[in-house]
């Protein structure tokens, strides 16, 4: 198979995987099965704490096993976790089933990334990453629009169907996956003197003790956090704005759309604003999306046009988070060598799950004593800190 034709293969599975038509509903269905908005914070945060405890292993076994092999594991995962949500009641048969699609985006988020780019590098292309890493997360984020637009649909016609329909396609993103070519030549091959995982912890070492790349890995890792704590602070905050259930799928989908734009033009923002401004416009962007939350929450019904207006809004911000990932991404390719790259890219990914995981689970206590509100200013408040690995990005020479 051509490059051409695996860089079709990623986009046309990377739609199937990410079509979730239960994202924009999924507190509704969770409450069906027995979980409530605090346990489905701690839920989330333990989806994350899988994906972070399998994050450097999946890349290290990319890098000396097989990139290939690697992600049609994570797709079969995922598949069997959307499989059994359909059967799962109370909290822990739905924490069974996300942390196996906790494991399943472990497996595939550093090595996907490292998959793409060595096909790129196959044909001397890999200056291309940004815009064609983009282009493949985009079509991810047109299968996520369009499943958040008929989430609610599907959710009317009953929750096995919604939940049926996910699983399916899904299955068929798998399918996909089996025909891509796998990528030998960049095989890490361990020394004698040393084992495994002392490679892989050397791997690790050098990741996080790097003067540059330990921070390109921490600042797209908070940023992530902050923006899916405000995506999810969205749901109920929608609802004590008294905004009818069937429009959620609607903000969803403006969340999803605005992905898709900020992963195609990735690139062409980057180049036009430059780093610093990007990522001075990221932080102020999430200053006021916290904002627009509080709004939203005191605005008890009151003019609901300009109510919808800043849940629209609050939807696009957290958009954002997927063009910084892009960029930040393509800056610590540059700085590591193929036969490391899954590995190195895992690390990074282990930042972003292990940080976003513990506070979303703090984010539980702080939903059942102090309410929506409270909370949504307690992180408003938080957003300062991202100011330190900021301060330390802008330090880094050739951004």
């Amino acid at each position: 198979m051509s490059n051409a034709g695996a860089l079709l293969i990623l986009k046309l599975s990377r739609f199937c995987l990410y079509f979730m038509p239960l994202i924009p509903v999924i507190t509704l269905v969770y409450l069906g099965k027995g979980v409530s908005l605090a346990d489905f914070f701690l839920i989330q945060g333990i989806f994350r704490i899988a994906a972070f405890l399998f994050e450097i292993p999946s890349g290290y076994l990319a890098d000396v096993f097989s990139r290939k092999k690697i992600m049609v594991l994570a797709a079969l995962l995922q598949f069997l976790g959307m499989l059994l949500l359909i059967w799962a009641q109370g909290f822990w048969a739905v924490v069974v089933c996300e942390s196996l699609m906790g494991m399943a985006s472990a497996l595939l988020s550093g090595t996907g990334e490292a998959y793409v780019y060595d096909l790129l590098k196959r044909d001397g292309k890999e200056n291309q990453y940004v815009k064609e890493n983009g282009s493949i997360k985009s079509f991810a984020q047109v299968g996520t629009f369009i499943s958040m637009v008929i989430g609610g649909v599907l959710l009317a016609r009953g929750e096995n169907v919604l939940l049926g329909v996910e699983a399916f396609v899904v299955f068929f993103g798998f399918l996909l996956m089996l025909f891509l070519p796998e990528i030998k030549e960049v095989r890490r091959k361990v020394v004698p003197e040393a084992s495994p995982l002392k490679d892989c912890l050397g791997i690790v070492k050098m990741s996080v003790k790097h003067p540059e790349i330990k921070w390109l890995m921490l600042f797209p890792a908070i940023y992530s956090t902050f923006t899916i704590v405000l995506l999810w602070l969205l749901q109920p905050a929608m609802e004590l704005a008294l905004v009818p259930v069937a429009l959620f799928g609607v903000f969803f989908a403006i969340n999803q759309g605005s992905r898709v734009l900020f992963s195609k033009f990735a690139h062409k923002i980057l180049n036009a604003l430059g780093a610093k401004k990007l990522l001075l416009g990221c932080v102020g962007a999430l200053v006021l999306g916290f904002a627009a939350v509080l709004l939203t929450i005191n605005s008890n019904g009151f003019m609901m046009p300009l109510v919808y207006a800043i849940c629209g809004m609050v939807a696009i911000i957290p958009a954002v988070q997927t063009m910084c990932v892009l960029v930040f991404n393509d800056y610590i390719h540059h700085r590591i060598q193929s036969n490391e790259r899954g590995t190195v890219l895992s690390v990074s990914s282990m930042f972003n799950m292990g940080i976003s995981g513990v506070v979303l689970m703090a984010a539980k206590p702080l939903l059942s004593n102090f309410g929506v509100a409270a909370t949504t200013i307690i992180f408003l408040v938080l957003v300062v800190f991202i100011l330190i690995p900021l301060n330390k990005v802008f330090k880094i020479k050739n951004l």
